[in-house]
């Protein structure tokens, strides 16, 4: 029996030793994972810092080079070529008006503030990326706590085992994209562009919104929101836009918002009250470029002229003999000139064969979500917006309407992106990434 017992003893002595060996494994196991679990936890807070910090630099300095656009007309747009140092300094000053971890100051990099084009950038690896100032619209940024960059973060226990510091980084970029919705009032026309247009044409190309029968035709009438459609109710909307300077059209949401269109051609009446407000809400130009956009012509106060004729104000581009008209001046797709006159005009028949300006009516455009260029007859939901500028509206005799279709074009009112990209931009960045 003492044997047994001394046996006994023993073997207890050995568990209680074994027993010890395997509580310090598991302390030095938890320890390490509770170091782990804190060090790694603190990255992760001065990491959403970071990030913090690089959204809002991309974003301030995308929403300056918005401003810069603001400014510009539209040919200047298409010409732009971004100064870096009108941009990078208000990605670094707002940085620093961060923190991340002990660091009260955000540093970044000049070569971490990239300016270049969403559509290039989104294709391609981020480590691949590199600026261009032709027509930017995007700025991205890169926040660091590592060496050279405001230094590594300390870590607390990973020290036992030999890990002094972390290092960690975000970035963001910020873009001009296309706006999601637009205000009320906004959609002065009641035409609508087929989504299928935009990806079957490039842009700055020609459309046609009437006749439905023209090859170039990819677009419809619509009364906005209210049903039934039809052409007198299409009517009563242009003449009120006429009178009062409103279209009367609802805030229109992309992906949400549906309109109701006519199907078919417009009256001989409401085709009259296209004219009018053509003529009126438009401005003249004197000649155009080489993508087809002309400088307004002003008056005495420096104000576009607008309701060319009858205004008083007509300046003869267009010479006015029958078959001599200089169709490089004119916006006469035949060497007739009849494109060269505002024919059938309803306000002043009997000036119907005066020479007209050139005239334009650039104005924001509802795209409406079909997969051809068939004349719609129902409703249809809107799923962008487009800013096209029009270009020729013949009298009711022929029922024309013409325009192109303007490309990267940053809206000059302030309105935000986020929506998808039909040519017109909004002013207000959003985050891409």
């Amino acid at each position: 029996m003492n044997s047994s017992k001394a046996f006994q003893q023993l073997s207890l002595s050995n568990q209680r030793g074994a027993v010890i060996v395997l509580v310090a494994l598991l302390v030095f196991v938890f320890l390490g994972i509770a170091a782990f679990a804190i060090d790694l936890g603190y990255r992760h807070v001065v990491r959403n810092e970071l990030q913090n910090a690089a959204d809002a630099s991309a974003l301030a300095a995308a929403r300056e080079l918005s401003k810069i656009y603001q400014e510009m007309s539209y040919a200047e747009q298409q010409t732009y070529v971004a100064n870096r140092s009108d941009i990078a300094p208000i990605a670094l000053q707002t940085a620093l008006n961060n923190y991340a971890g002990d660091a009260k100051q955000l540093i970044v990099n000049d070569a971490d503030v990239l300016i270049g084009t969403w559509s290039e950038w989104r294709t391609i690896a981020k480590s691949s990326r590199v600026n261009n100032y032709n027509q930017p619209d995007a700025v991205m940024v890169t926040t660091r706590r590592e060496a050279g960059a405001n230094g590594p973060i300390s870590t607390f226990f990973a020290k036992i085992f030999g890990i002094n510091t972390l290092g960690v980084n975000a970035f963001a970029t910020a873009a001009l994209s296309g706006p999601p919705a637009v205000p009320p009032g906004e959609i002065e026309l009641p035409i609508g562009i087929s989504r299928y247009w935009f990806e079957n044409n490039d842009c700055r190309d020609i459309i046609a919104f009437s006749p439905s029968n023209d090859p170039a035709s990819c677009a419809g009438w619509h009364t906005y929101t209210s049903s039934p459609a039809n052409d007198a109710k299409m009517r009563n909307i242009l003449e009120n836009f006429i009178k009062t300077g409103n279209s009367g059209s609802p805030e229109t949401i992309a992906g949400d918002t549906s309109f109701v269109f006519i199907g078919g051609e417009l009256s001989k009446n409401t085709f009259e009250s296209l004219m009018v407000a053509f003529q009126k809400n438009g401005y003249d130009i004197s000649g155009v470029d080489s993508d087809g956009i002309g400088v307004p012509i002003t008056d005495n106060a420096g104000n576009p002229v607008r309701d060319a004729t009858g205004s008083g104000l007509e300046i003869p581009l267009c010479t006015s003999t029958t078959k001599g008209i200089d169709v490089t001046r004119c916006d006469a797709p035949d060497s007739t000139g009849s494109r060269a006159y505002y024919p059938d005009d309803p306000t002043t028949p009997t000036k119907e064969n005066v020479a007209r300006n050139l005239h334009r009516w650039p104005t924001t455009v509802p795209v409406y979500d079909r997969n051809d260029c068939s004349n719609p007859n129902q409703t249809i939901k809107i799923v962008g917006f487009a800013y096209v500028e029009i270009s020729d509206v013949g009298g009711p005799s022929d029922k024309t309407v013409k325009g192109r279709v303007l490309c990267n074009y940053v809206d000059s009112n302030d309105t935000r992106g986020g929506g998808s990209d039909f040519g017109l931009k909004g002013s207000i960045p959003g985050l891409v990434e």
